[in-house]
């Protein structure tokens, strides 16, 4: 995964998130961070490259990125409201960032010390699950530690509630990740264009796609952790 931030016209209705391609051949996701930062109308873009590449043998959230590595799956990628490949190459810097998780841990709690977040659950950097199961971690920690006058006892409780509930998100993210969508388009067309994506997926296998992966990230009501 390579991220960075373009300064660049407005994208569509200029509040639009596009995610588009597959990890095989180029994914990509672009959407708006901060409205007119020049003073004419251009905006602050933050957009994502995906690209399956070998393995790195070192996992490194700094580092930075070399935009020839990726930019040759995107260098085609012309549409009538965006130029892909120029909107990559007009940032100033790259970072590129692996995309790992770890296996779920046995436990988080020792007496008065407990994990939470990307500390306890390291997952796949998908949907913004990380952040979303951190402020269900957060919920939970509050609402135990409340209830409870034995802070040890509260602990363990927290982490009886959410260690198996991220455990669940952890392995679904990597069979079935919550842009499933994309890979079941890509597979189904060839990557070739289409007109309609109602000919290529149904709305109601749209729906079932998106209530399966809400439900198991604790989210029921299917809105999405954006």
């Amino acid at each position: 995964m390579w991220r960075g931030t373009t300064v660049a016209p407005p994208i569509l209705t200029g509040a639009s998130m596009v995610r588009a391609g597959w990890l095989s051949h180029g994914k990509l996701v672009v959407y708006p961070i901060r409205r007119d930062v020049d003073g004419h109308g251009n905006q602050l873009v933050n957009w994502v490259a995906e690209l399956e590449t070998p393995r790195h043998g070192r996992r490194d959230w700094g580092r930075p990125g070399r935009i020839e590595d990726f930019i040759g799956a995107f260098a085609d990628w012309h549409f009538d409201w965006l130029d892909v490949a120029a909107l990559l190459r007009g940032t100033e810097r790259v970072l590129e960032y692996p995309m790992v998780d770890q296996d779920p841990l046995d436990r988080w709690t020792v007496g008065r010390v407990t994990l939470l977040g990307d500390a306890a659950h390291p997952m796949v950097p998908r949907g913004s699950n990380g952040a979303g199961q951190a402020i269900l971690d957060a919920a939970a920690l509050r609402r135990c530690l409340c209830a409870d006058d034995d802070p040890e006892r509260a602990l363990r409780a927290y982490q009886d509630e959410r260690l198996p509930a991220t455990a669940r998100v952890v392995r679904t993210n990597r069979s079935t990740p919550p842009d499933i969508i994309l890979r079941e388009v890509w597979a189904r067309t060839g990557d070739r264009p289409f007109g309609r994506v109602e000919d290529v997926i149904g709305p109601d296998e749209l729906t079932t796609i998106s209530r399966r992966y809400a439900e198991a990230t604790g989210n029921p009501s299917g809105r999405t952790s954006h």
